[in-house]
């Protein structure tokens, strides 16, 4: 396996040992508001599985909740160690690009990240270390290697979508709860709004995946077709989940119905006037998507605990 090529800032002294600071600066790598909806999801997988709060395992659902939280940090660290060439072309903030937090340590503490994560699965169940494997199997397969999966639209979505539907798989067996059909339903619709995300990340992102060489839409298709087929596959994704929750998850329509909503949004903006311009503009139809998602998540949980 390759090492990622790391590329720091030297007109700012970086951070290259582990101590407060770097970890705090690995957190706002990792991207907060990424880490806060993969507890969503891990608990909705959770929660929709059992149905009710009392049916839960709370105790293992805690380890299993910190455990998933230390593995996602870990990946999501990595990336930025990895990114550092995409994220300085696209004038990201984060502490890696801007300078501030050396790649090559974000990188040691993603593998101690890792390193903890995968010990402490094992402490919920077999299953449930197998599903943390796979998890950092994909993550670190989508960052680094000879050909990291980011590199090609194929890649992302294998990438994505299994990280997605490994989440809710991994949330309903630290519930201790059976897989049915209302969290299946769920677990691969938001799993596949999941690669919709990393479609649209894309569209703000061209500068730096260029200089990467990547091999995204907008780079293989230009602008304009690669937007009319995020907003064809948004749509697609937001109308076969309302389908699905009609004919068989009937407890899921409203929330199925928030993601139509906002599948049908993402498209109109993406087509429109409001994704052209500079990077802010861009970068609208991927805000939509997280708007999407999280609204999503926090309506059907919302409902789950009032129940």
């Amino acid at each position: 396996m390759t090492q990622p090529m790391y590329k720091v800032n030297t007109g700012i002294r970086p951070t290259s040992v582990i101590n407060g600071r770097t970890v705090r600066l690995a957190w706002i790598e990792a991207r907060p508001a990424v880490q806060v909806i993969f507890q969503l999801r891990l608990l909705a997988g959770a929660l929709i599985g059992a149905g009710a709060l009392a049916d839960v395992s709370w105790k293992v659902m805690a380890v299993g909740a910190v455990t998933w939280l230390l593995l996602t940090w870990s990946a999501y660290l990595l990336n930025g160690a990895a990114d550092v060439v995409e994220d300085e072309s696209n004038g990201s903030t984060r502490p890696i690009a801007r300078g501030d937090l050396a790649a090559i340590t974000g990188g040691r503490l993603a593998i101690l990240l890792a390193a903890v994560g995968l010990t402490l699965s094992v402490a919920v169940s077999e299953r449930f270390f197998l599903l943390a494997l796979l998890l950092l199997v994909l993550s670190w397969a989508y960052s680094t290697g000879p050909a990291p999966l980011k590199n090609t639209v194929a890649g992302v979505q294998v990438a994505v979508v299994g990280a997605g539907l490994v989440t809710y798989l991994a949330g309903i067996n630290a519930a201790g709860v059976p897989l049915a059909d209302t969290v299946l339903v769920f677990a691969v619709a938001m799993s596949a709004w999941m690669g919709i995300g990393g479609l649209a990340k894309d569209l703000s992102d061209v500068a730096g995946d260029r200089a990467a060489g990547r091999h995204t839409l907008p780079l293989l298709w230009g602008e304009r077709r690669a937007k009319l087929a995020i907003a064809t596959a948004a749509t697609a994704v937001g109308a076969a989940f309302f389908l699905a929750a009609l004919t068989v998850a009937p407890g899921l329509l409203f929330v199925a119905g928030l993601v139509l909503t906002g599948s049908v949004v993402l498209a109109v903006v993406a087509l429109g006037r409001w994704s052209k311009g500079d990077r802010v503009a861009q970068r609208r139809p991927y805000r939509i998507f997280m708007i999407t998602q999280y609204s999503g998540h926090l309506s059907v949980l919302s409902e789950l605990v009032i129940r």
